[in-house]
């Protein structure tokens, strides 16, 4: 019975290291995009026009949201690895790591291009539809949280090496300029910065769908938030001062 018992326990032993190795394999880097070394081809190409007359170029962006919490099709991890400095003001524009990480049980399929312009079709007017993961840099501070600019990737399926598949426990690592602006011009952040100017930051990755339509002086597009959980795991102490 003691032989028994024993072979058992080995059993058990050799199945937890089995569940062990295949965890820690699974869990990996499979790539990184460093923004700050390349030229971003982004300027889209508009149709060319039939009429004589000119007319100042615009565009518009409707942002529609996932409101559905019981819809999420997965679960992304941000970690904020590093900035560039300690101390900054309102308005620069810190250099940042990031790392993406699938935690959920499901693959994800997660654009990781940096070049929008790559994706447009020969005929300008027809309609881009792509998507998009943005990386955005999150200010928290003892009386408020507020969002900053980070970094977006594009891609698509019918354009070859611009979609990965981020299986569970798999990360991606990105390199980017974001902004720390000021989203409200009444003076109430400056005035909480200057009670207390330390805080931490804090990476949020987004997922979109997005569809842009280009006239010869229009531009429209619609971005979808393609519904994922959130969360993010580390970020880096700053001192935040106003100019």
């Amino acid at each position: 019975m003691y032989s028994d018992f024993r072979s058992v326990a080995h059993r058990i032993v050799a199945l937890t290291a089995a569940t062990i190795f295949v965890s820690t394999c699974g869990a990996q880097e499979i790539a990184s995009s460093d923004l700050t070394k390349i030229t971003r081809r982004m300027d889209l190409r508009r149709p060319k026009t039939t009429s004589s007359l000119t007319s100042r170029y615009g565009g518009s962006v409707q942002i529609i949201d996932c409101l559905d919490s019981e819809s999420k099709v997965g679960e992304l991890r941000t970690s904020l690895r590093s900035l560039d400095r300690t101390s900054y003001q309102l308005e620069d524009e810190p250099v940042f790591e990031a790392q993406v990480e699938n935690v959920g049980s499901n693959s994800i399929r997660i654009p990781f291009s940096p070049h929008l312009a790559d994706l447009q079709a020969v005929d300008p007017a027809k309609k881009l539809a792509y998507s998009e993961l943005h990386i955005d840099l999150r200010i928290a501070m003892q009386n408020a949280e507020w969002g900053g600019y980070g970094a977006v990737l594009y891609g698509d399926d019918d354009h070859t090496g611009t979609m990965l598949s981020l299986k569970p426990g798999q990360w991606v690592r990105i390199v980017g300029t974001g902004m720390f602006h000021n989203p409200n011009r009444a003076g109430i952040i400056e005035k909480l910065i200057r009670l207390n100017p330390v805080g931490r930051v804090y990476a949020q990755a987004s997922l979109y769908r997005a569809e842009t339509l280009i006239t010869p002086t229009q531009a429209a597009t619609v971005r979808r938030e393609v519904c994922i959980a959130q969360t993010h795991e580390q970020s880096v102490p700053i001192q935040l001062d106003v100019q």
